[in-house]
Formats: structure tokens, sequence, C-alpha cells
């Protein structure tokens, strides 16, 4: 009995050897079978090596693959690749039945089965419920996912409901990674097969980047120019929050005394608010608060002023900033406040002093004195200036402006006609070409109803002014590039008009982008810019063509209705799908 134990345990030592060696063998055979480019050749080690061992499910997936390949390359022989997708499959499948949980097996199975329904119409393949479970074995594998998600995508008019959302849980997967490529191609594999925008926005995070790719892509491909301004006005929307948030950061950073990190996040603030150019008044929508805008860009630059003086800067270090406030501020109460804490701080006089030496300092306090109301107290020092030989260097021309300009207004504001026209007489022999300054001459002649001085005036503002038509000499204008032009007004409302070129006979008609200051005004197709005649009859055509160019001649002209500012004005003109050639730019 003890020699029997002995054998059969023998037997057995003897047979796990044997395994072991077919087992390496296999293994051997399949890592050699890797390192060979040659389909046919590969093939051959492969199923000697699961002759061996028929137990080792990444052998049958090499030899599926293998298989699969040859289908691919001989995809014009219908017979020969059906073959060969036919043993892609059947090896495939015995991968799967060794181990169940290969989501690799899975995926490559679902490949060949969908290639072969291509090839043999007649072959019934579940390819979709491979593909679900190669998704759903993958965790967190996002190239399956993607693969998967593209897969459906293509196929979307033919999914199940059940498919459908199945698929859409994917992509908002793959989507939430913001790898740009991968969102570009399932965004043209929508626009070829889906062409359905709820389904796109259902996938869509709440993400600014991904919002803006998505809006670049549906204006480039000339699809719905709707989607794409609501699309860029919620991708404002959350600038605006990550403005707000910068703005908050800066606001504890500045309670700690931490100054330059304060000073960083406040210009941070403010650097993204200055990009927003409000697409929510082309999409009808109130998503940024008008006020809160205007509110957050106020304490902003309030607050890059303090952290500089609260560094112990001085005065004109800050003025910018706070110059930039006072432009924005009209509550007296917040000004006032303003007032004190310079004045605590020793960077403006309780008073107005008698000094003309830092006319920098003097122009800036007489801006707080008006912006208060306190036209009087500013007319104070218009009687000094009467009274006083002021001797103005180059380097103070500046100020010296600004201080007469905040007299003569000061004086106008209380109907002081006569002296407020005293005081903007001596800047303009200063500077004759300030357009302000002209501006408010040209009001008090008007208000003394001075008829023939308001003409002398409105000949030089002419002079100033850009001219009322501009031809545009090389201006086709590449897709995604600006023309920018500087246009100087008088702060009135005006027409302006835009005039494009024919853009020969494609069909598709260019998208443009108008943007005026920083605002967009106008963003849609351009009607009757490279459109076609319509498919009528040559004799048709003839009688219809004068008709139809002075509808395009009506239609190329783009009028708007603009509020200026007084000076530089800034026009940008941006194509988004193709080019387009500006002629003239004209306004009234």
């Amino acid at each position: 009995m003890g020699n029997f134990k002995k054998i059969i345990l023998l037997f057995a030592v003897i047979l796990i050897g044997i395994i072991n060696i077919f087992i390496y063998w296999n293994n051997h055979l399949y890592y050699k079978a890797q390192k060979i480019e040659d389909n046919k050749n590969k093939i051959k080690i492969l199923e000697r090596a699961t002759q061996i061992y028929p137990a080792n499910d990444l052998a049958f997936y090499e030899l599926g693959k293998a298989y699969y390949d040859l289908g691919i390359k001989s995809i014009n022989d219908k017979a020969e690749s059906s073959t060969h997708f036919g043993k892609s499959i059947e090896n495939f499948t015995r991968s799967i039945r060794i181990n169940p949980a290969s989501f690799f097996s899975h995926f490559r199975l679902a490949q060949s089965l969908l290639y072969r329904s291509y090839i043999t119409p007649s072959f019934d393949a579940d390819y979709h419920e491979e593909y679900k479970k190669a998704a759903l074995l993958a965790g967190h594998n996002s190239q399956i996912f993607y693969e998967v998600g593209k897969v459906f995508f293509s196929r979307w008019p033919e999914l199940s409901e059940e498919d459908r959302e199945f698929n859409l849980e994917i992509l908002r997967k793959i989507v939430s990674g913001k790898e740009r490529e991968k969102l570009q191609t399932l965004m043209q594999i929508w626009a070829m097969n889906v062409k359905d925008y709820e389904v796109i926005e259902k996938i869509l995070p709440q993400d600014i980047e991904v919002y803006r790719l998505y809006a670049r892509f549906l204006g480039e491909k000339s699809l719905s120019c709707d989607k794409r301004q609501n699309t860029l006005a919620k991708a404002e929307s959350l600038e605006f929050e990550r403005a707000e948030d910068a703005h908050n950061s800066g606001q504890r950073e500045f309670r700690y005394y931490r100054l330059r990190e304060a000073f960083n996040h406040f210009k941070s603030s403010l650097d993204i608010i200055g990009k927003i150019n409000f697409y929510q008044s082309l999409a009808y929508q109130k998503l940024i608060d008008l006020t809160e805008f205007q509110n957050l860009k106020k304490s902003a630059y309030l607050n890059l002023a303090k952290c500089l003086i609260e560094e112990g800067r001085e005065l004109k270090e800050a003025e910018d900033y706070l110059r930039s406030y006072l432009a924005l501020e009209d509550e007296v109460a917040a000004i006032s406040k303003l007032e004190s804490y310079l004045r605590n701080r020793g960077l403006t006089d309780e008073k107005l002093g008698a000094s003309f030496e830092d006319l920098s300092s003097l122009s800036f306090q007489l801006l707080l004195y008006f912006k208060q109301n306190r036209y009087r107290d500013i007319m104070r020092v218009g009687r000094l200036l009467r009274e006083s030989f002021v001797v103005v260097p180059e380097k103070k021309r500046e100020g010296y402006l600004k201080v007469l300009q905040l007299v003569g207004d000061s004086y106008q504001k209380i109907d002081y006609i006569y002296d407020a026209g005293e005081f903007y007489q001596k800047a303009l022999e200063m500077d004759p070409d300030n357009l302000e300054i002209l501006l408010r001459m040209r009001l008090n002649f008007e208000r003394l109803n001075e008829e023939e001085e308001v003409r002398e005036v409105n000949k030089k503002i002419e002079k100033l002014l850009s001219p009322r038509e501009m031809e545009c000499k090389n201006s086709v204008i590449n897709k995604g590039q600006g023309y920018s032009r500087t246009l100087t007004l008088d702060g009135r409302e005006i027409i302006l008009n835009l005039d494009f070129n024919e853009a020969g006979e494609e069909s598709v008609p260019p998208l443009v982008s108008i943007f005026f200051n920083g605002r967009v005004v106008w963003e849609d197709y351009l009607k009757g810019v490279g459109t076609e005649g319509g498919g009528e009859e040559d004799e048709a055509k003839e009688e219809k063509e004068e008709e139809r160019k002075d509808k395009m001649e009506n239609d190329r002209v783009i009028s708007l209705s603009l509020k200026s500012k007084i000076g530089k004005n800034t026009l940008v003109v941006v194509p988004v799908n193709k080019a387009v050639d500006l002629l003239k730019i004209s306004y009234k």
C-alpha cells in the first residue's frame, strides 16, 4: 500500500512537471510571437502554442488579433476578409471562455463582429453587447471608454434607448477628462452621425475650456449660431464666477496683510473680467448681473490701489488704479470714504492748497472733489490760477491740463459758462488737439447760442475724428484672425456700417463676429456672401440676376447702432469659419 502511494505521488509530480513544461513552452512561444510582425508567421507559432497548452487566454487573444489584422488588410477581398474575421471571432471567444473578465478580449471581439457584419450583411452579430461588456469591465481605462464611445456614437441612429443612455454615460466620463484631441474627435463623430444638440449638451461638463472648444467647433463647422452663442454665454458666466473667486481670495489675503498675494488675486480677477465679451446679450440671457459685474470691477481697481498703498507706495504708483475706479464710481459716499482713507495715510491734504508744485497730485485731488460735487472748492483753485503765474515744464503738462479741465468742468456745472470757456481756452492753448476739451468748448458755445463758434469748433473736432468712410486695403481676413481698427469718435451714438465683398461661389456663408470696445455687438452668418444663386434654370437666373445682386448688396452690409466713447474706440472683426473680405467701414 505504501509503494502504491509512492507511485501515485511520483506520477503526480511527473504530471505536474509535464504541465509546467507545456505552460512554459506555451508562454515561450507566446512571447516569441509577440515580437514577430508578420501575422502569418505569428499565427503559426501561436497555433502551436495553443495546441501545446490550450488554457492560456493571452495566446488566443494574440491569435485573434493576428487574424483581425489580416482581415483589415484584406478588406477589399470580402471572402478572404470574412474568413479572417471569423477566425478572429473564434479565438477571441475562446480567450473570453478562459478569462471572462478580459475587457480587451471583449472589445476586440466586438470589433471583429462589427467588421464582419459590414462585409457580410447576413451575419447576425450582437457587437453592442460585447462593447458594453468591455466598457463595464474596463473600470477606469479611459481608452476603452473612448473607443467604445466612438463606435456607439458613430452608430447612434441604430442604437436602442438603453444603449444610447449607456453611451452617454461613457462619453461623460471621457469628456470629464478634458482631453482636447479626444473631445474634438467625438464632436466630429457627433456632427456626422448625430447632430442633435441636446445629445452633445448632455455629455459636456460645466467647464470653461470645454464650452469654448465646443463653441469654436460649432462656428468652424458652420453649425447653429444660437447654440454657439449660448455656449459662449455659459462659458463667460463661469469665467465671472472664477473672477469672483479670485477677488474673494484677494480679500482674504488682504485681511491677513499678505499684500503681494492679495494684489495678484485682484489682478487675476480684473484680467478675467476684462476678457468677458458679454455673449449673453446675443443669446438673450442674463447669466451675469451687470451691476455685480461693475461692482466687481470697481472693487478690483480699488483693492489693487490699496494693496500698493498699504505697502507704503506713493500716490502716483497707485493713481492709475484709483482713476480707473473713480471713472466707474458715482456714489458720493464711497468716494468720500476713499478720500478719508487717502487723507489718513497722508497721501492727500485736508484742504486744497495754494501750491501748484505737484500738479499730478492736485489734479487727482480735484477729481475727488469733482466726483463729490464740490464744484465751488474747485473754483477757488481756478481763482488762484488766475492770480498766479504758473510755469509748467513739459513733464507736468498732462497734470496741468487735467487741472484746467476740471476747473472748467466745475464752472460749467454751475452755469458759469464764460469762466468755463476761459479755462478750456487755456487748456487748448497748451493742447489744441485735445478732443475732450474741444467737445466741452462746443457745449459751451451751444449753451451761449454762438453758432459761428460752434461751426469753428466742429471743424476742429471733425479733423480729429476718424474719416466717415474708410476703405480697407488688403483686407482679406483669414479664419480665426482678428482685423482691428481704432476709431476716434466723439462719444455720440453712431450707425456703423461694415461692407463685405462677395466671397465666390462657396455654398457656406461666412460666420463673422464683431466686437466694439471689448463687447460682442454682432455675430451671424453673412447672408448673400458666399451663397449660390439657388439652382434655377439658366433663363430664370438671367431674369433674377439683377434682383439678386441688389439683395446681396444689402445683405453684404452690416449696420450697427453703437454708443461710442470719447476718443479711441476699438473695432475688431473676426471671421469664425472662413476668410472674408472687408471692403469698407463707414459711420454716421
